[in-house]
């Protein structure tokens, strides 16, 4: 198998914080593949020229990060990531699909801001994407206990890369300010040798 990414994409990260946290870091062949410029030949691997994908070894390839995680737990992690158990499926997966969602609007507010010429920039856009962020950090902040504790889940592992994302482009935005539960839970996680491992830059 082999994974293309980056380094800087959150969506990656959620993929290579899964490989190095189920220690199947040997069972893949990892290849850089920037999106933005057609000589990396992503488009060949997958049309949505996105990344991660995931070129399996019939040849097929699996896009979107929660997958792509789910895939992997599934074939060598033996469900660790995400339960099969329904009430323990619903709790993990709604929460990855949060911090999914969050890095989707980053990454929305991001492009607005350094992708398109500037006269076409729309603040509203900007704007609605972060209010999209805030309500979700929000409503997490109230639900920290829930999932409390560094143990890797999918859910857990979104989520950390979604804070992760948001330290990266939008440190101005102070996320952790209202929120002491929710930062307290990501400075736990943060230590975890795979957060060392797969910081952006």
């Amino acid at each position: 198998m082999k994974l293309y990414y980056t380094n800087t994409s959150p969506f990656a990260r959620i993929v290579r914080l899964a490989i190095l946290e189920l220690g199947i870091a040997d069972r893949l062949e990892m290849a850089i593949a920037d999106p933005w410029t057609e000589e990396s030949g992503l488009y060949r691997v997958n049309p949505l020229e996105k990344v991660p994908a995931l070129e399996l070894d019939d040849g097929r390839v699996l896009v979107d990060s929660l997958t792509i995680a789910e895939y992997l737990d599934r074939s060598f992690g033996e469900n660790r990531l995400l339960p099969l158990d329904p009430a323990g499926w619903v709790s993990e997966r709604r929460l990855a699909a949060l911090a999914h969602g969050v890095i989707e609007a980053g990454v929305a507010r991001l492009i607005e801001r350094l992708r398109r010429p500037e006269p076409y920039r729309w603040a509203g856009w900007d704007a609605r994407q972060k209010a999209k962020i805030v309500r979700t950090l929000d409503l997490l902040e109230g639900e920290v206990a829930g999932f409390a504790g560094t143990e890797p889940g999918l859910g857990r592992i979104a989520l950390a890369a979604a804070l992760g994302y948001m330290d990266f482009r939008f440190a101005d935005d102070a996320w952790r300010e209202g929120r002491p539960k929710l930062a307290a839970w990501y400075a736990a996680v943060a230590d975890r040798p795979a957060m060392q491992q797969t910081m952006p830059g």
